[in-house]
């Protein structure tokens, strides 16, 4: 008589095997979704960038974008007028980002002229955002820079590559 099922012994060593593989896969998997959330906050950065640039332009106005120490922005016009608010747009800090993801700035607003370069009339302005994740181990983390130039272009780069002419490169 043949009997269905599992053995104890078939039983262990599937166990064991689930258990090694799981060791090795979740870290790995935990390392992924801390480099993607990097690369969430800085694409979304550079969005509000490049989204505060094209309203000064349409506009014909003087436009600011404001970022926040937990990768929160808003966008809205240096001067409140019809047409042209105080808050146009914003973007939560809960929006692809955890609360590992940390950023740095060399200053927390840009203001865009009409002609959607960096205003001259406000000399010191946003100019390099450094994101990077706490929960990644730093030889696995994939830190990223959004450098945004005095003409209005803003760039996402990542600053361990120096390749020269390599397109990652800050």
């Amino acid at each position: 008589m043949r009997q269905n099922g599992f053995t104890l012994v078939e039983l262990v060593v599937t166990m064991v095997v689930l258990v090694a593989v799981s060791t090795i896969a979740i870290p790995a998997f935990q390392t992924a979704i801390g480099n993607a959330q990097i690369r969430t906050v800085a694409e979304s950065i550079r969005d509000g960038l490049q989204q505060a640039r094209v309203e000064s332009i349409k506009r014909n106005a003087r436009v600011r974008f404001t970022l926040q120490t937990n990768s929160a922005w808003q966008v809205g016009c240096v001067t409140e007028a019809t047409g042209c608010p105080a808050l146009i747009t914003q973007k939560s800090a809960t929006e692809g980002a955890s609360s590992n993801t940390a950023v740095s700035a060399d200053n927390y607003t840009a203001v865009f002229s009409s002609f959607g370069t960096r205003d001259p009339a406000t000399p010191v302005g946003l100019s390099v955002v450094n994101i990077t994740n706490t929960q990644v181990k730093a030889e696995e983390r994939k830190a990223l820079r959004v450098v945004l130039a005095a003409g209005g272009n803003v760039k996402v780069c990542d600053p361990s590559v120096t390749t020269e002419g390599d397109p990652r490169a800050c």
